[in-house]
């Protein structure tokens, strides 16, 4: 009987088998099918005729299209292939250039992913384009002008009612208020917001109806964070809470939870009741007032309306409705893009943060400058080796080669070690991730989304094409005849690749000085005398009683339980020179006051509500006159102490015994004056101070008053103990003795001085991590660049040795070929380094002077970095055989 093969197998292979390949194997596989079926075995025939046909499905055997033989993508494959083969055959320099590309590339996505949060915060709002800030802003000129960023209560009805345009507006604000009942309370930070807060803002409600997540005015919203921390896995919603408003702790009931709120976000909270409770807690006549700010007010434009239209009718709105109180021109009403908040210091400070908008881009340029560092640093490598591939240029163009396909051949070796490097830097970026975090009290994250893979292949393209494109023009460009001769053409392009070595210095030496710049500047605002003492001190937060509503009755009230406080801690001797005082050093600001005195000039200065042992806790001196006496009622009632700014400012020639330059003032007298102490940073100058122990004088002649820190009293002591961590256990027991249904906070002062340097403090060490990265980078380039200048003059170091030159010659003659280049790169990033730090130090009011001693130490730190790169080879080239020397080719 005639069996033949399976028809659909026999048809499966012709379909897929390289013809040139096809008839072999055909011929084997019916070959075998013929000799199963004679020993009487067909089904066993065709079921190994099947097998191995699937089995040859291999990629060496599959047909290939012809389409694609000698053609790009063909030429494209064999010249990464070749370049692999290249690479590896130089894995020494491959190992640089890789390395420096992979340190620049990490450095470049660590500062640039955090520049990039920096300047995208509040980006992730659908809306965001139509969202603004209202500000507010009071001229009545002669310097009297109040700026705000949080406006009066009644602008939410305002900009909804008399403008059109305007979809939706509502207020944001954050109070400090008991949470919970009974002994278990929490002192927390709650958000008051308007209802429709969630319909313009895109945070995401997990539970509860995100149409109205406020629906009652009892009614309370918690992030999931938070939801967690007071019901655990419990369901939330209808839940019970007590918050203490006032003297009332009232139920609120848990009506929704929403997403931990983005780090990139203006606004920020964990706790919300509605802004309908605003006439119990701020009172019927705060929500009429219009010089009265508190809260921040966002508008969201409408679709088809531009805010410039509200710009345009706010004057005669609000004149409308103020005419006859003030002048045209004095009440301004302005907006601000939420876009803009973060980053933009013009605009007073508001609830949030405001980040610094110099130092994200100080760092977007060193992230930048770094990355270009090192791909400068391997296109001065790749220019240095066309010396040892000229005879491969000349084989090439022999043998047919075109300029395009050399340049094609040389851009592939520089994409292949660009991705590799790209790979690197990704995979050490990931695992530095948590240290860069910390440095820069960030929260940024390298992903794999799209985008971010779009960014990654990006880099690729751009590093791999700009790194390689001029070595390679360079290589392409050789002539054959000048080749076979023997001639170096790459050498007439030393000055591009010396002009390329010459920038990396300037950057390096640039960054070392700037880093040692700014590390003397804040030793200096570390180490200055402020006229005060600070160490080993600490501050408690107080709290007034629920009842006062008054500012004076907030400080007296909290006055008073530091009293009772004060007498506990007493007891302990390691526990000494308590006081109290409204303000502690290293606060964000103390209290602003303002008044007009009797020229009718007007005038602003700091307050400080003091007990008299604050003095003693912080040795505070006295330039002349006296501290309060604790025994003296009539220091308590009358008296009050300026410091030498105030006496300046307010031109009081003999002060002790003197008042205020105002008859609005209660009757006082001023008793002291102190030394000019610091009591905000470095940044600003000393501004007039004025200290009581009776609140209701200043307050009794002032027009207007701001703090941005909370004026509530705090008491502040020294501790002599040994340990520190006794100070917690020591407070830990008498407030819960004195106050078990308040949370105990407590801080070092000394940390909250440090922390007012913060954000140079981070940005002086990411500084400083950019000039190792630097100085590594360029430092790989000198190695290999040293190899090759090595490797050129073998022959010319063998001679030399034969005649008698010594070891020490012919290091001075290697070292020669870069002195140049680093001198130069040093004298020019003087005046670079200079200027720039000089703008820099301008944010400080006191600040260092920038001599040449900071220079001469940057130039000797490059010096001996590029000689000690530059020493290791030279000297071992100056050790070998001279004999060996002359035999090489």
């Amino acid at each position: 009987m005639n069996y033949k093969p399976p028809r659909w197998a026999d048809r499966f292979l012709a379909w897929y088998c390289n013809p040139d390949l096809l008839e072999e194997i055909q011929g084997d596989l019916y070959e075998i099918h013929d000799e199963k079926c004679a020993a009487g075995k067909p089904k066993l025939a065709r079921f190994l005729f099947v097998w191995y046909v699937l089995r040859s499905f291999r990629y060496d055997v599959i047909r290939r299209n012809n389409k694609y033989k000698n053609s790009i993508f063909m030429m494209t494959r064999n010249n990464f292939k070749i370049a692999f083969r290249v690479l590896w055959r130089d894995w020494f320099n491959t190992a640089l250039s890789m390395g420096g590309l992979a340190i620049g590339i990490t450095c470049f996505l660590l500062m640039g992913f955090y520049v990039k949060q920096e300047v995208s915060f509040d980006h992730f709002h659908s809306k965001k384009d139509r969202i603004y800030r209202v500000w507010l802003k009071e001229d009545y000129g002669d310097n009297k002008v109040f700026f705000n960023s949080v406006t009066p209560l009644r602008f939410e009805e305002l900009l909804e009612d008399d403008f059109s345009e305007i979809e939706t507006a509502i207020q944001f604000n954050i109070n400090n208020y008991l949470v919970g009942k009974g002994d278990d309370r929490n002192n927390e930070n709650v958000a008051i917001i308007s209802p429709e807060l969630f319909s313009v803002f895109d945070f995401k409600i997990l539970k509860g109806n995100p149409a109205k997540p406020l629906p009652e005015l009892n009614d309370v919203i918690l992030s999931a964070s938070y939801a967690n921390k007071y019901f655990g896995d419990e369901d939330p919603i209808g839940k019970s809470m007590g918050i203490q408003i006032g003297e009332e702790i009232r139920d609120f009931n848990v009506s929704a939870v929403f997403a931990d709120i983005r780090k990139e976000s203006s606004i920020q909270f964990d706790m919300a009741i509605s802004n309908e409770n605003n006439k119990n807690i701020y009172g019927e006549r705060a929500m009429k007032a219009w010089f009265n700010v508190s809260q921040e007010t966002y508008v969201l434009v409408g679709e088809n309306s531009h805010i410039s239209a509200v710009e345009e009718k706010i004057p005669d709105v609000v004149m409308g409705y103020l005419k006859g109180s003030v002048e045209e021109g004095v009440y301004n009403i302005g907006f601000q893009p939420l876009t803009d908040i973060h980053l933009n210091p013009d605009i007073p400070l508001g609830i949030a943060p405001v980040g610094n908008r110099d130092y994200v881009y100080i760092l977007a340029v060193i992230s930048v400058l770094v990355l270009v560092i090192a791909c400068i640093n391997y296109t001065t490598l790749s220019v240095g080796q066309s010396l040892k591939r000229s005879k491969e240029v000349g084989v090439r163009k022999v043998m047919g080669a075109f300029k395009s396909s050399l340049i094609n051949q040389y851009l592939s070796e520089s994409l292949v070690i660009a991705f590799f490097a790209t790979v690197i830097g990704i995979a050490l970026a990931n695992l530095l991730l948590p240290i860069f975090n910390d440095l820069t009290n960030a929260d940024v994250k390298l992903g794999f989304e799209l985008w971010h893979i779009i960014l990654y292949l990006g880099l690729v393209l751009i590093i791999g094409i700009s790194s390689g494109i001029y070595p390679a023009f360079i290589l392409s460009r050789l002539r054959i005849t000048a080749i076979l001769k023997g001639n170096n053409q790459a050498s007439r392009n030393h000055y591009i690749r010396k002009g390329m070595v010459v920038f990396q210095f300037v950057v390096t030496v640039f960054l070392i000085s700037s880093t040692l710049i700014m590390r003397q500047q804040l030793n200096y605002l570390h180490t200055k005398d402020l006229g005060f003492n600070y160490n080993a001190t600490v501050s408690v937060p107080l709290y007034p009683d629920p009842s006062a509503n008054r500012l004076s009755q907030l400080i007296v009230t909290a006055m008073e339980k530091g009293e009772i406080l004060k007498e506990k801690l007493s007891q302990y001797p390691d526990i000494q020179d308590i006081g109290l005082g409204s303000h502690v050093f290293g606060s964000s600001g103390w209290g602003r006051l303002a008044f007009t005195d009797d020229a009718e000039v007007f005038r602003r200065f700091r307050l400080l509500v003091v007990d008299p042992y604050y003095f003693n806790t912080f040795h505070i001196k006295m330039k002349e006159g006296r501290a309060f006496d604790p025994k003296s009622d009539l220091d308590k009632r009358q008296s009050i102490i300026v410091n030498q700014a105030a006496v300046d400012y307010f031109g009081l020639d003999e002060p002790l015994g003197n008042r205020l330059p105002s008859k609005r003032f209660d009757d006082h007298a001023i008793i002291g004056v102190t030394e000019n102490f610091n009591y905000s940073s470095l940044h600003s100058a000393v501004e007039p101070l004025v200290i009581t122990q009776n609140v209701a004088i200043p307050y009794s002649g002032i027009s207007d008053h701001g703090y941005a820190d909370s004026p509530i009293p705090k008491l502040v002591f020294r501790y002599t103990g040994s340990q520190l961590s006794q100070v917690k256990q020591i407070l830990n027991k008498e407030w819960e003795n004195t106050f078990p249904e308040e949370d105990l906070n407590f801080d070092f002062v000394e940390e909250n001085m440090r922390y007012q340097y913060a954000n140079e403090d981070r940005l002086n060490r990411l500084v400083m991590i950019s000039t190792i990265l630097s100085i590594i980078i360029a430092s790989l380039g000198l190695l290999g660049l040293t190899v090759l200048v090595v490797n050129s003059r073998t022959k010319e170091i063998g001679i030399r040795k034969v005649i008698g030159a010594s070891e020490l010659t012919i290091f001075k003659l290697l070292a020669k070929s870069f002195s140049l280049q680093l001198l130069l790169g040093i004298v020019l990033s003087i005046p670079v380094t200079y200027w720039l730090m000089k703008d820099w130090l301008s944010g400080f009011a006191y600040q260092i002077d920038i001599g040449i001693g900071i220079f001469t130490l940057s130039a000797v730190i490059s010096i001996i970095v590029a000689l000690t790169v530059i020493s290791f080879h030279t000297i071992k080239a100056s050790k070998t055989n001279p004999v060996n020397s002359l035999r090489s080719e």
